[in-house]
């Protein structure tokens, strides 16, 4: 006897994904719809109808989408049409422009206008890749290699700095620590040591509070940002 299968959902199931109001552009959010459109489609050998309007209702009455987005998009995802239209020629010069909403859309639309140009949209910074705090503490070893970092390192205190750096974050430790033992006060660590001297840093056991920073004013926001959310 051939098996029935159907989609499962955990009991955990909260019925949301990307938000129509979410900062993503409509291409993703349409995409969103047809790929897991398509998953049913493949799953179900029962009850494909009931699925299908149970997609209907996550979209429109769970995360705002537009019913006539969301039946179009499902209906040529369900009957496809037998001959794809030509893609439109590439353009021999395409950029990459922040997703920030209509405004990006108006810009790639211009750009394709006047210039022949193809705009691909990125996604903008957030406070979650700014802060990336997950709670993980890495090994020692992976931790000295990282550049382009927000790190904190603790005093015996209770205190402790925050900072930023392009350069491995052990050969700034290291410049931090020979300060110190220069006391040429080149630093808020010296000058923490040069006026408490009974006090020591911790120069082996730092945290990395955020990676990936190349860009010189988004690593100090995000310096900013923590040392606000620290308080060091």
């Amino acid at each position: 006897m051939e098996s029935q299968t159907t989609v499962y959902r955990k009991p955990t199931h909260t019925n949301h994904c990307v938000h129509y109001q979410s900062n993503h552009p409509p291409q993703v959010k349409s995409g969103i719809i047809s790929t897991l459109t398509r998953r049913t489609k493949n799953v179900c050998s029962i009850k494909l109808h009931e699925e299908i309007n149970r997609l209907r209702d996550v979209f429109v009455n769970h995360n705002d989408y537009p019913p006539q987005l969301v039946n179009r998009t499902i209906a040529a995802t369900l009957s496809p049409p037998t001959t794809k239209p030509p893609r439109p020629d590439s353009t021999p010069i395409k950029i990459s422009i922040p997703y920030i909403g209509k405004p990006s859309q108006q810009i790639s639309r211009l750009l394709k206008q006047e210039a022949g140009t193809d705009a691909i949209f990125t996604t903008s910074v957030t406070i979650n890749n700014l802060l990336q705090a997950n709670g993980t503490k890495q090994p020692q070893a992976i931790k000295s290699n990282h550049k382009d970092v927000i790190y904190k390192t603790d005093c015996n205190c209770g205190h402790s700095c925050i900072g930023e750096t392009s350069r491995p974050v052990y050969t700034r430790i290291k410049a931090h620590q020979k300060s110190t033992i220069k006391s040429d006060q080149k630093s808020a660590i010296s000058d923490h040591i040069a006026a408490h001297p009974d006090q020591q840093f911790n120069w082996t056991d730092y945290t990395i509070l955020s990676k990936n920073q190349s860009d010189f004013t988004k690593r100090k926001t995000t310096e900013a940002i923590n040392i606000k959310r620290y308080r060091p």
